[in-house]
């Protein structure tokens, strides 16, 4: 018996190269060697698809549906046994539909699905077609439900609207095969399919949008990556520069188990949210937030009550006066906005009121019991304070509970999905700890490790996220978090100390990376001394890092680390700085083998430097 497939790639792909290396990395890691097809019209040609062209079937409109750009339409393999292929569906990335053709040898199409896809809804994510001697299924994958996904959150009102988008979603490719979509540029009377047929990548669907991050990683990218450094059904994926958890939360979708490392106690609340929230029950978690609301609203009005000049035995007595010129006692509640105040930059510190009511909010959700929830909820007005202190002129109450519902939304989502899409339940958690120094994993625990560290000095994680952690009291002290977070570009260094490497072998640990110290010393000898330090500290905290990433995973395991190269102007001229192939030197001398070195281009404007990517893949031998 033969067994035909053919790998249809997504129509959403940003560029060529993805095509040619991640989708086929992950394809012939999970599933064997592939050939590429250049367009579907070889595939049409063919046998055993030419028997599907027929009027009745016509298997090249299913093929030709929405094709993607580029030179490679797919990718084609024939084994000679039928397999069980569910778990390519939950875990591929970059292919949107699974073609196979096998001979039926008497059996009823619906015995051989059970042998193909046996988890599969027909006429949800598969459907088949029968002829003499074959039969033909048509697969759709997980990741072309989670990504459409995004427009249900957009258009979708209340759970009644979900049901009824996810109902559509769901049937969309089998029953709309060949319809006309309204213009991507039409502002009303848009439908629900119109949005799926958006050629666009979306990458903040369901838990993937929980708060606001700059920086943040590209999922299909990290699904392909995470299928191809460990294709095995169970594991332990570590992210030790977690972020906003895009790969702990691919990690979940694909059926493993996942760790973070984060220093930034606002990222390691977000990374655990975006991982367990999904597992709160909807009407649980709406019960919750509507009482929650609830007494807020009550909380607010009697907190504005005893401001008017009521006094109280809560607080401290301060050169405060009410309404008659008196002075009264503040609240615990005024007093820690003050405070608040005083540790904040920009506009926000001289909104008393507004910074009152933050607070007041706080302590409400932390006095809840239930865990997944109470850190759901704090994330929330997270990205609340985020919001008012952005952009957004809204009134608070009204904005918290807009985040609430958005939010909430997606979990129902989540849930409503999984009905077809059957995402197991999986572990995750993230520590707030030092990258450098790993102590919570143990040697030898990780089954593969995906990251993608700061860029040298690229972002300011810790000012973008500074309202926050103030005011959910996440941080006592700004200046310790800002000295340990590794690549932050303001950051007070010790110069004496890093110019006594410099000087002395002995004491650098990294003295014997030529690439590296190169362009170190290029920097600090003409006149861009600042910026040749840090750039030294990044390299010896990357050094340190790779160390522990060396230690905690098993061996023969990979790692992949995706980093871009930063640009100094030195003299007259602007000098890249090739953080990819210093990383790689760093990560040899510690005892990796190089598996792959990928360049990625990126999409950005022109006034952005760092235009490509590299990811370098590792291993443990």
């Amino acid at each position: 018996m033969q067994v035909h497939y053919f790998f249809k790639i997504f129509n959403n792909i940003k560029s060529s190269h993805e095509t040619k290396y991640f989708a086929k990395m992950e394809l012939e890691a999970l599933f064997g060697d592939m050939e590429p097809v250049s367009n579907v019209v070889e595939i049409c040609i063919k046998k055993p698809f030419s028997f599907f062209i027929e009027n009745k079937i016509r298997v090249q409109d299913m093929l030709t549906l929405e094709l993607p750009y580029g030179k490679i339409h797919g990718y084609t393999i024939k084994r000679n046994n039928i397999e069980n292929i569910t778990s390519l569906v939950r875990r591929l990335a970059y292919t949107k539909e699974i073609f196979v053709i096998v001979t039926h040898e008497g059996k009823k199409p619906e015995e051989i699905m059970k042998q193909v896809f046996p988890i599969g809804e027909i006429g949800k994510n598969v459907q088949f077609f029968y002829i003499e001697s074959f039969v033909l299924f048509r697969i759709v994958t997980n990741e072309y439900y989670l990504e459409k996904s995004q427009y249900i959150s957009k258009v979708s009102r209340n759970e009644e609207e979900t049901d009824r988008n996810v109902e559509t979603l769901s049937s969309h490719l089998f029953t709309n095969l060949y319809m006309i979509p309204a213009s991507s540029t039409m502002a009303v009377g848009k439908r629900m399919i119109d949005y799926f047929t958006i050629r666009e990548e979306p990458s903040l669907y369901l838990n993937h949008y929980m708060h606001p991050y700059k920086g943040k990683f590209h999922p299909k990218m990290v699904r392909a990556l995470i299928n191809y450094i460990h294709p095995q059904s169970e594991g332990v994926i570590l992210d030790n520069f977690c972020g906003s958890g895009t790969t702990l939360v691919e990690a979940g979708y694909i059926g493993l188990d996942s760790l973070g490392v984060e220093i930034n106690p606002l990222s390691a609340l977000m990374c655990n949210v975006k991982t367990n929230s999904v597992f709160i029950e909807p009407a649980e978690l709406k019960k919750t937030y509507i009482n929650l609301l609830e007494k807020l609203r009550d909380e607010i009005q009697s907190f504005q009550l005893k401001k008017k000049g009521q006094h109280t035995l809560e607080g401290f007595v301060l050169n405060s006066k009410n309404q008659t010129g008196n002075k009264r006692v503040l609240t615990k509640t005024e007093f820690e906005a003050r405070n608040a105040a005083k540790r904040l930059r920009g506009d926000m510190k001289e909104n008393l009121v507004l910074l009152e009511k933050f607070i007041l909010t706080r302590k409400i959700i932390t006095e809840l019991k239930e865990e997944p929830i109470r850190d759901f909820l704090l994330l929330s007005l997270s990205g609340t304070i985020s919001d008012l202190n952005r952009r957004s002129k809204k009134e608070f109450l009204y904005a918290f509970e807009e985040r609430l519902k958005d939010l909430y939304h997606r979990i129902y989502l989540y849930h409503k999905l999984n009905e077809l899409l059957k995402i197991r339940r999986t572990k995750s958690f993230t520590f707030i700890s030092d990258t450098r120094d790993m102590k919570e994993v143990k040697d030898e625990s990780v089954d593969a490790i995906l990251n993608s560290p700061p860029y040298s000095t690229a972002l300011d994680y810790i000012r973008n996220d500074e309202p926050q952690l103030v005011l959910l009291d996440l941080v006592d002290s700004f200046e310790e978090l800002e000295r340990n977070m590794m690549g932050n570009p303001r950051v007070n260094f010790n110069k004496s100390e890093l110019w006594q490497m410099l000087k002395e072998e002995k004491n650098n640990p990294i003295a014997k990376i030529q690439i590296a110290m190169e362009y170190v010393n290029l920097l600090v000898n003409n006149n861009r001394e600042d910026v040749g330090l840090r750039v030294f500290k990044f390299f010896i905290d990357m050094y340190y890092s790779i160390i522990e990433m060396y230690r905690v995973l098993k061996k023969g395991a990979k790692s992949a680390i995706v980093i871009g190269n930063n640009h100094f102007k030195v003299k007259d001229a602007f000098v890249e700085i090739p953080n990819g192939k210093v990383l790689e030197a760093l990560g040899v001398d510690i005892g990796f083998t190089v598996d792959k070195v990928i360049h990625r281009e990126l999409q950005k404007s022109q006034a952005g430097n760092i235009q490509k990517e590299i990811v370098l893949i590792l291993t443990k031998d």
